[in-house]
């Protein structure tokens, strides 16, 4: 947890923060934004080294924190079902769609199959019904599976009514933006202007015949509706 402070002439005022999972730095590091929960269009920079957890420092040109173990090398181009770490972290900038019932947000990760018969793969946060629901915190990490290489990420933002849930807007991530090498950052949301998702992806290699992937199956389970 990161405090950002006024130092006054009183006394220290606390003036917003930011969380960061511990999932989302060890053992791989992490460089990047977080945003200040309390402080609109805020953002914080941060690096964290996990010093002694691995052996040896990332290669030049892969973002810290994105594990690659168990992906197939570029230019293999074999459809082999993987699995996938998604982190969702917050959202920035949101206008509030549902006056009646308050804003409730939720998230909804969903893998755009190229096989139209394809069971539908998905995950889905849990709603934020209290604090600053313009700039939700929801700092959940899921196992999405199956994968294929080449399908894109949709990433779809929900108000959680009375009735029922209204979706408010989508973002969509390519295939080749998180694939092989992982993906961290801000996304931006359609239909939203200045509004921004927070995502980590994170691929963990090809399924195996026992339904876990040969590297990383210490993450949350994934789920399937």
């Amino acid at each position: 947890e990161f405090t950002v402070y006024d130092k006054g002439l009183l006394g220290s005022k606390s003036e917003g923060k930011a969380l960061l999972p511990s999932e989302f730095f060890y053992p791989h590091g992490f460089q990047g934004m977080l945003a200040i929960i309390g402080l609109p269009d805020a953002k914080l920079e941060v690096e964290i080294k996990a010093v002694g957890a691995q052996d040896e420092e990332p290669s030049l040109g892969q973002d810290p924190g994105l594990a690659t173990d168990g992906a197939p090398e570029v230019g293999e181009n074999v459809a082999v079902p993987q699995k996938l770490a998604v982190s969702i972290l917050q959202a920035h900038g949101l206008k509030h769609m549902n006056n009646f019932t308050g804003d409730n947000p939720y998230v909804v990760c969903e893998v755009k199959h190229h096989d139209p018969a394809a069971e539908s793969t998905r995950v889905e946060t849990n709603a934020v019904a209290e604090g600053d629901t313009l700039n939700p915190f929801w700092g959940e990490t899921h196992n999405l599976e199956p994968w294929f290489e080449g399908e894109s990420l949709e990433f779809t933002v929900h108000d959680k009514g009375l009735v029922d849930s209204k979706t408010e807007c989508k973002a969509v991530l390519p295939s080749e933006v998180f694939f092989p090498q992982g993906f961290s950052g801000f996304v931006a949301i359609s239909g939203q202007p200045h509004a921004l998702l927070h995502v980590i992806v994170r691929p963990l290699g090809p399924l195996v015949a026992s339904g876990e992937t040969a590297e990383n199956p210490d993450v949350d389970a994934s789920s399937k509706k």
